[in-house]
């Protein structure tokens, strides 16, 4: 009995997709635009122009699979795609600003939503936070915004992360340790916390 194409892996659906059968492209990107536009929009700042970039990563995706190297994971290939526009997108236009936490929660699982039960003055304070960490956020260098971005809203790996930028885990590791340094200076609501 052949697989449902949910329990093939990453790489057997691009074996298919190799193989002429196009329509599985679709199930292919549906796993990772989630993941990608949550890490793009917090780097780019804009939903449309992030759609945009995402909609170019997957044609650039597509026109290169026949260059997929399979014995490299597929999620650090495409998240390398990814990082690359992201980072052409951001040099042409210079952008300078970063996303509002509130608008990231509601794009990101993990984050945690206010729940009914939290009091007013729960809610007010969390989202002053966002506040507070989002203007020290928009101050940080776009290097420690990436690292930052893929280690707490991609929720990668140091590994991963390094697979993805072309750095060793050793430099991932001291820029993420100085990005949350440089975010600890910036920021009220860190510098009071033992945040790094």
């Amino acid at each position: 009995m052949a697989k449902k194409s949910k329990e093939l892996s990453d790489n057997e659906l691009v074996e298919i997709i190799r193989s002429k059968n196009i329509d599985k492209y679709d199930e292919l990107m549906n796993r990772y635009q989630g993941k990608l536009f949550a890490y793009l929009y917090r780097l780019i700042g804009s939903r449309e122009e992030t759609q945009d970039i995402l909609q170019d990563i997957f044609i650039k995706v597509y026109k290169n699979l026949k260059s997929y190297d399979k014995t490299r994971k597929f999620f650090s290939w495409i998240y390398r795609i990814a990082h690359n526009e992201a980072v052409n997108h951001i040099k042409r236009k210079s952008l300078k600003r970063f996303i509002p936490w509130e608008d990231i929660a509601s794009t990101k699982d993990k984050l945690e939503m206010v729940s009914s039960e939290e009091s007013a003055d729960k809610a007010w304070l969390r989202k002053e936070i966002g506040r507070e960490v989002n203007m020290a956020m928009e101050k940080l260098p776009l290097k420690y915004r990436q690292v930052l971005a893929l280690r707490y809203y991609a929720d990668k790996s140091y590994q991963e992360i390094g697979k993805i930028l072309g750095k060793s885990v050793n430099t991932v590791g001291t820029l993420i340790s100085r990005a949350k340094k440089k975010l600890a200076q910036e920021s009220r609501y860190f510098r009071k916390r033992s945040f790094y």
